[in-house]
């Protein structure tokens, strides 16, 4: 009883006072009692109460969260951090987090993965009136002020892009947009009625289904990505989803010669670690120049084997950096010259998985 009074407490005064101003009085106020009393404001963490939990499909959820004073302001496509404690574990995963809504929560929305422990959690074990702890929004898979785009997208990886596209359209951003969303079947589509609203908004949605016999439009591939989008050249391509996708359609925009420096990547998967480089360190040791900082390192035999973020740190060049497995592009830089072996998508470079591999490099932002 007295936990859903506070919990109620809490979301009264999140959504009735300005969080600085919260933030301010539980700074001076705090004090063991009052953490002990109240730890979602009392409390140096970020934190979020669950306030709704909406079914997209069998598979997946929304989940609308109330953050608590220390949340800050976010770009749409940017993702979260969530920690779910689990049978005593602590488990960290990253969620692409929607617009702000007008009462002050965001929502996330999860894909159940096959023994995947937390998605499995959050899909089933969830409830509303519990708290999370969050990381701060970081990551730049975000709309980058182009006047024509194409959002291209499979499974989960719909979520930044549905964004992006939501806050444009919240905004009334006069954007010339295109949305093509590839799920396995109709019944795993994932926000199906705001695709279907889109049309009616001025935004195009293609829907495609990669295991049925009969889809609404065509699977993209090298073929038809051209028919299907004759001002393809003249767009930027937004680009999320599975790794195997993803793969197929920058295969598809190399050979329609699409410009790759106009295209934008967010992944979902983490990718591997394992080095393939096949530059000889002790013949040739690579320079490495990051042009948005103005840095250059110079590397060493001791350093073959090494990823690019490793190399940057041990020679000082601090660099922004999130999950370190390839996935939440926080290190992702775009590749200018020289070549690199591990994680790369188009000229797009995850340095945490992507390791030297030319006597020059240079990167930038």
């Amino acid at each position: 009883m007295l936990s859903t009074l506070l919990r109620h407490a809490n979301i009264w005064a999140l959504q009735t006072f300005d969080r600085d101003w919260i933030d301010y009085i539980a700074s001076n106020t705090m004090t063991d009692v009052n953490r002990w009393l109240n730890d979602f404001i009392w409390t140096y963490d970020v934190k979020a109460i669950v306030t709704q939990i909406t079914p997209q499909n069998d598979n997946a959820v929304t989940i609308h969260l109330l953050p608590n004073q220390h949340w800050r302001a976010y770009q749409a496509g940017q993702y979260v951090q969530i920690t779910a404690e689990i049978n005593g574990q602590a488990h960290q995963r990253y969620y692409s987090l929607s617009p702000m809504a007008d009462d002050g929560t965001f929502s996330i929305t999860v894909k159940k993965v096959n023994d995947g422990v937390v998605s499995t959690w959050l899909n089933s074990q969830l409830s509303v009136g519990q708290s999370l702890k969050l990381a701060l929004p970081q990551g730049d898979f975000v709309y980058k002020q182009q006047a024509k785009v194409l959002f291209i997208c499979a499974g989960s990886g719909i979520t930044p892009c549905y964004s992006m596209v939501s806050d444009l359209l919240q905004q009334q951003t006069p954007v010339d947009m295109q949305v093509y969303a590839q799920f396995s079947q109709a019944k795993e589509v994932i926000f199906a009625q705001d695709l279907a609203q889109w049309p009616n908004q001025g935004v195009p949605v293609q829907l495609a289904f990669s295991q049925a016999t009969q889809t609404p439009s065509p699977v993209l591939n090298a073929q038809n990505l051209l028919t299907q989008y004759p001002d393809l050249l003249e767009r930027d391509v937004y680009l999320c989803g599975p790794t195997g996708f993803m793969d197929n359609i920058i295969a598809a925009l190399v050979a329609a010669n699409f410009n790759l420096a106009k295209l934008h990547c967010e992944r979902f998967e983490a990718a591997s670690h394992d080095y393939q480089g096949a530059l000889d360190f002790s013949v040739t040791q690579p320079s490495i120049y990051f042009k948005h900082i103005n840095k250059h390192i110079q590397l060493g035999v001791q350093d073959e084997g090494k990823t690019l973020l490793a190399v940057a740190q041990q020679y000082g060049v601090n660099l922004e950096s999130g999950c370190q497995k390839g996935m939440c592009g926080s290190c992702k830089l775009t590749l200018k010259e020289g070549k690199i072996s591990g994680n790369q998508l188009g000229q797009a470079v995850y340095l945490c998985t992507s390791y030297p591999d030319s006597a020059h490099i240079v990167l930038d932002a």
